[in-house]
């Protein structure tokens, strides 16, 4: 057994590089407000927030502007971009041990539940994932603490048992308020210096860095 009972996960950038789908899907988005392409540090910036924040604060729209763009992105995304992006390597395997000690599995993401829900069926991992806290749409309330809240109420888990891994001071934040452990990893869209800023409990490297933090 290792030191939590729950251990959730962000979804892009920590679950899966989800890059080339969401980036073309943004660029679709984009090009239909009239705007040029986006540079790739910009398209970075996308990962990590809801998404029609970032269309606000990365276009300087309002907020009619960027529910157009999330309507023409989401529409690229549900028909080409879901399925276009790699699983992180070790993660699969991650999930199969804390399954096998006993540890439940949750996703706590920004992305809309209905994406999450068809990902992890086209992965056939449902029987490793205990539990999905995400928005219900793009109108739902993004917080993180709020899906880390959820989360926990619904594994009936003690917080102090409870361990939250993500890329992005987000996440971070998202546990620190939600009174959880927490794991920021570096081979997402967050650096280490964003991570620490965020005051993450723990920083990891690797997939297998994860791991060991689990079951030191």
């Amino acid at each position: 057994m290792g030191n939590y009972d729950v251990v959730l996960f962000d979804f892009d950038g920590t679950f899966a590089d989800t890059g080339e789908g969401m980036f073309e899907s943004i660029q679709y988005a984009v090009k239909s407000l009239g705007f040029e392409p986006l540079d790739g540090a910009t398209l970075r910036r996308f990962v990590g927030p809801p998404v029609f924040e970032s269309f606000i604060r990365e276009l300087g729209v309002d907020a009619e502007k960027a529910d157009y763009a999330v309507t023409k992105y989401r529409e690229a995304y549900a028909e080409s971009g879901i399925f276009k992006f790699r699983i992180y390597e070790g993660i699969l395997d991650l999930l199969r041990e804390l399954k096998d000690n006993g540890i439940r599995v949750g996703i706590a993401s920004a992305k809309p539940q209905k994406f999450i829900v068809r990902i992890v069926a086209h992965l056939g991992i449902g029987e490793w994932i205990d539990y999905i806290s995400s928005p219900a749409d793009d109108k739902a309330d993004p917080s993180k603490v709020k899906l880390i809240n959820q989360a926990v109420s619904a594994l009936k888990a003690e917080k102090s048992r409870v361990l939250m891994v993500g890329d992005r001071h987000f996440d971070i934040s998202g546990a620190n308020g939600s009174g959880v452990d927490s794991v920021g990893v570096t081979f997402g869209y967050g650096s280490e210096e964003e991570l620490r800023n965020a005051k993450a409990t723990f920083i990891a490297h690797t997939v297998s860095e994860v791991r060991n933090i689990v079951f030191r």
